[in-house]
């Protein structure tokens, strides 16, 4: 989880050795060189986008197999056929259309020879004529004794006139055409014949896709070469140029070796004031994942520390908490293990979405067990299931914790279910509060304490989550310590104000009382320690501080999406299931399952956006600056993987 400086270095050489320093240095990849024109033009040459177009079409053809002689073949002239054929079937498609439209148009009217009609015209003077009338507006008008029927279809019917003169009838729309329904028959078929043959050529060329991505790399290779060196500045008389560029601090080593038996100079030179300085990162393995989330989103600048790590294992937690349950873990967690090794030679981009798939299937499982839910299935306090379940043994800690004081509380669970008031254990309380109705038990309190603690968990997760973005950022912000200060006092005073039953007392056994005392005492005292090191850091304008007491109370607030987003995805699940039953074993069985499907669709993508959301707004706005420049240097690209 790096980010690497670079340095700027100035490169001058004679000419006659700049063809080789630049291939040298695209072999390499570790030299960015600055334009002097500013950004790189966007817009390739004719032959790559001739190419890349190619492939977006022959990717939407069928995979068949790969093409093995390709010795003698023209990528270009390849590349160019298969542009145009595209082309000539859209063309073909519209033309289809046009046809079929026209045949439905003149179809009621019968197949008739345009030519004898216009000889007919010719020889007895007469006009013969074509309307069309909807049958509803039929109704209203009265018909003209010129107007011979010939045909109904739909709701519309047809009508014909001979007549010595051009009629008109109001309300009716009179048809011309220029082609009679065999002759736009027949070049409908002719181009559904010349569609199938074009569409068949197509398909051919697939097998050469592969073909077509190795010339295209070639070709963008060659390219970024060329505009690359294009970028040159030339002095005296063209002898000798000079060009500018970054380069990572960690890849020093390798830039003397690369000017070896070169007549150019390399020398480090300052960074101009507001330049803008591209951000390397280097990151193996789950950062790499991260990584590619980050970019999501946007480019670290140079002084900010790689969040990659961070963002990722974030991801993973706060995605399985959402989704909450360890039956669609499974179900992922089969997917994943089934796409690894159905693409198992998969690199690059694609490999890494199948660790990060992997990974957030394992931490759904995870999560599912320690929160006990299963397809939304009903888990009975005594299941030996519970045993795991991280949640239950915080209920029945809780339930434990109100059974000894006596508390309010428990005074209101006697009243609403007598049965309980002799129970010894909390584990008894939870099992024997429940409610049977229609032939289904519900643990009404267990349900409730479930509930509260997870509510309580995503908040303490908002909690460790932010204080961790505010220590990361500590050196340059000291004032993140008192907020971590306040905001752990908060959360152990504000019990009191909801009249809650906290963790803290029940696991950490903290007496109400002496926890509200400390909550206090750190909340006030986090926000003095921020405020008087914000007035010392940056003077007056340390007052500005204050402000960050709504900000945090607001971003901690955030992170109760996900109990929210967990406890709806728990419901529905529940919901689908009993619905399932009411219907029997045959209808039940199929709701049920287009019920979990449409739960896990909602699920992955409230996971996805939540869970990156929670990163990318709540944590970043703490320790990441942004707005950085990605590293992008001259290098070869591959066809295959990285």
């Amino acid at each position: 989880m790096t980010i690497i400086r670079v340095k700027k270095y100035l490169f001058i050489g004679v000419q006659e050795d700049m063809d080789t320093f630049f291939k040298r240095a695209q072999e390499k990849g570790f030299i960015e060189f600055i334009s002097s024109k500013g950004r790189r033009a966007l817009d390739y040459p004719e032959n790559v986008e001739i190419l890349i177009k190619a492939l977006k079409i022959l990717r939407k053809q069928p995979v068949i197999k790969k093409a093995e002689l390709t010795k003698d073949l023209d990528p270009e002239k390849l590349s160019s056929t298969v542009v145009e054929n595209a082309i000539w079937l859209e063309k073909l498609e519209e033309q289809r259309r046009f046809l079929e439209a026209e045949i439905s148009r003149i179809e009621p009217l019968g197949d008739f020879d345009l030519k004898k009609i216009r000889r007919i015209e010719q020889e007895t003077g007469r006009q013969m004529q074509f309307f069309c009338v909807k049958k509803a507006k039929l109704k209203k008008i009265e018909l003209d004794e010129a107007l011979i029927p010939v045909g109904s279809e739909y709701d519309m019917e047809y009508f014909m006139t001979i007549s010595h003169k051009v009629e008109s009838f109001t309300g009716m729309l009179e048809m011309h055409f220029e082609k009679s329904l065999k002759e736009l028959q027949k070049e409908l078929t002719a181009v559904r014949e010349t569609t199938l043959k074009c569409q068949a050529e197509l398909k051919e060329d697939a097998a050469y896709i592969d073909f077509l991505k190795e010339h295209l790399v070639i070709a963008l290779n060659h390219y970024h070469l060329a505009s690359t060196s294009g970028e040159i500045s030339n002095h005296m008389n063209d002898s000798l140029f000079a060009i500018e560029g970054w380069i990572p601090e960690n890849r020093l080593h390798g830039l003397f070796p690369l000017l070896e038996g070169l007549g150019i100079h390399a020398e480090e030179i300052a960074i101009d004031q507001g330049e803008w300085v591209p951000t390397y990162m280097e990151n193996k393995s789950f950062a790499k994942v991260g990584e590619d989330l980050v970019h999501i989103y946007d480019t670290p600048a140079t002084a900010d520390k790689d969040p990659s790590g961070w963002v990722f294992w974030a991801f993973a937690i706060f995605f399985a908490m959402i989704i909450s349950d360890a039956g669609y873990g499974f179900i992922f967690l089969a997917l994943a293990l089934f796409l690894r090794k159905k693409c198992k030679h998969i690199q690059g981009n694609g490999k890494r979405f199948l660790r990060l798939f992997t990974v957030l299937s394992s931490f759904c499982i995870g999560w599912g067990i320690f929160s006990g839910a299963y397809f939304g299935l009903e888990i009975s306090p005594e299941s030996p299931m519970n045993k795991v379940n991280i949640i239950h043994i915080l209920a029945v800690k809780k339930a434990d914790y109100h059974l000894k004081h006596k508390d309010e509380t428990y005074r209101e669970i006697i009243e609403e279910f007598p049965q309980v008031s002799k129970v010894q254990t909390g584990k008894d309380l939870l099992f024997k509060a429940k409610v049977e109705k229609n032939g289904f038990t519900n643990y009404k309190i267990s349900d409730e304490f479930r509930d509260s603690i997870f509510m309580e968990i995503a908040l303490i997760a908002g909690l460790i989550h932010i204080s961790l973005s505010l220590l990361r950022r500590l050196p340059s912000h000291f004032a993140g310590l008192g907020w971590v200060f306040a905001m752990v006092g908060a959360y152990m005073f504000f019990p009191k104000v909801l009249n809650a039953t906290s963790a803290i007392h029940f696991v950490f056994l903290i007496p109400k009382q002496e926890g509200y005392a400390i909550g206090q005492q750190l909340f006030w005292g986090g926000i003095g320690l921020a405020l008087v090191v914000a007035l010392i850091q940056n003077k007056w304008r340390g007052l500005i501080e204050l402000t960050k007491v709504i900000e945090l109370f607001a971003d901690v607030l955030s992170y109760l999406r996900l109990y929210a987003l967990g406890l709806a995805a728990m419901i529905l699940a529940g919901t689908f299931n009993d619905f399932g039953m009411k219907l029997g074993f045959a209808a039940g069985f199929f709701v049920t399952i287009i019920g979990h499907v449409i739960n896990i669709i909602i699920g992955i993508m409230g996971g996805t956006i939540h869970g990156l959301r929670l990163n990318f707004i709540e944590w970043y706005h703490h320790s990441f600056e942004g707005g950085g420049k990605l590293f992008n240097p001259l290098k070869l690209m591959k066809s295959r993987g990285e």
